[in-house]
């Protein structure tokens, strides 16, 4: 990832909202009112896109910053040897015989040019050789026949994550995010009478803070293997991660509300009332469109995405008409992008079977990042110097942010 390069994207949509704003603001000004709501909303998405590029410059100094420390522990020497080095050479060279690798080698070098005809003291240049023996035995250096070794780490498969992108991005400087949340609003418009007495209507709010709350995990590694695999820094990288992101989709989904978890979306407070799927002829998208408008009703924010555990989603993916033909894409289409009603839906493990989840997201709630993922390597923990063993961890702080529950609902009994 370039940084230099999103960083030139990220000062051209400061200076593109800039400009917005103050072309905004003096049209409102000459016009003698206030900014309109698609006003507002275009100057949003700027600043929406702007805060998403900050976050992929945040990641990759993260990044920037493993690769740099993984190189100081390990004396410079990379997974393909000295710095710089080519990796299939440095592997090839340890299939080499230890004979053919000293003839390679500077010490045979010194030898050839004469460095040790001198009646004073000499030393040849010391070489390194890979060790292979004849023996295949436990404690040998290496096997007589060398195992074909396939490139590349065959990965276990892990579920996607996609409930934080339902969810408005946004970034904070500080250990806490406090808003007012509205929490009764009471309508009174109605028509007047010429010369009377205009109705009151009332709104409460009432101020709510959510905490910053971090997720992290670490593993151990060997500086060997940082040394020899070609792949394995990048790996490690994504795999730490991967585990972050996993736990954090839980946590925004059903985070409890004991510290130091994030309150999950499920264990808010204040959320519509749940509709439970009828009996047949019922289906499990019917259900989720009835709660769908029963949210618009009661909060007027119109949802505008889904969250389905896979078993709730294949019955609707499977759904066929009165001739047996797909309504969806069938078998032999291409992967379709899971839409619900027009509406994204997020396909995860993290919610529990035969429960759905229906909300107004992007106006609902947003989730705070301070800062990205944030990989980092050390030696300094516990005997670890001692063992050339090298801690490597990934973090990140966020919280949820929820300014209308009731604008999320839940659907249960879905088969």
């Amino acid at each position: 990832m370039n940084i230099a390069a999103l960083q030139r994207d990220l000062d051209a949509k400061k200076a593109e909202g800039s400009s917005l704003l103050a072309r905004t603001m003096e049209t409102a000004e000459k016009e003698d009112r206030a900014i309109t709501a698609d006003e507002k909303a275009a100057i949003d998405t700027i600043t929406a896109d702007a805060r998403k590029i900050q976050a992929q410059i945040l990641r990759a100094e993260g990044q920037q910053s493993l690769s740099a420390q993984i190189e100081a522990l390990t004396g410079g020497r990379g997974p393909a040897g000295p710095a710089g080095g080519d990796p299939a050479l440095a592997f090839a060279r340890v299939r080499k015989t230890l004979g053919q690798q000293f003839v390679e080698s500077d010490a045979m070098e010194f030898f050839r040019k004469g460095g040790h005809r001198t009646s004073a003291a000499w030393r040849s240049p010391s070489v390194e050789l890979f060790g292979t023996t004849l023996t295949e035995d436990a404690a040998s250096g290496g096997k007589l026949v060398i195992p074909d070794y396939q490139a590349g780490i065959l990965q276990t498969q892990t579920k996607r994550l996609v409930v934080a992108d339902l969810f408005s991005p946004g970034t904070t400087d500080s250990n806490v995010v406090t808003y007012m949340k509205e929490t009764t609003f009471t309508n009174a418009a109605n028509s007047v009478a010429e010369g009377a007495a205009k109705p009151e209507s009332a709104l409460v709010f009432d101020q709510v803070s959510d905490p910053v709350r971090k997720i992290a995990h670490w593993l151990p590694v060997s500086e060997e293997m940082l040394e020899d695999v070609a792949q394995i820094r990048a790996y490690i990288d994504a795999r730490l991660r991967l585990g972050v992101e996993i736990e954090e989709e839980d946590q925004l989904l059903n985070g409890t509300t004991t510290p130091p978890d994030i309150v999950g979306i499920l264990n808010r407070s204040g959320l519509a009332a749940s509709i439970a799927k009828g009996i047949a002829p019922d289906t499990n998208a019917e259900a989720l469109f009835r709660q769908t408008m029963a949210i618009f009703q009661s909060s007027l924010f119109m949802p505008d995405g889904y969250v389905l555990n896979p078993a709730n989603w294949t019955p609707i993916q499977l759904m066929k008409d009165s001739t047996g033909a797909y309504i969806g894409g069938g078998p032999f289409a291409a992967p379709p992008t899971p839409t619900l009603w027009g509406l994204p839906v997020a396909v995860t493990p993290s919610i529990v079977a035969g429960t759905g989840l229906v909300g107004a997201f992007k106006m609902g709630g947003q989730v705070f990042r301070k800062g990205g993922i944030r990989v980092e390597a050390s030696n300094s923990h516990q005997d670890f110097f001692i063992k050339n063993l090298v801690a490597i961890r990934a973090e990140e702080r966020l919280a949820l942010a929820v300014y209308r529950p009731g604008a999320f609902g839940t659907v249960t009994a879905l088969t």
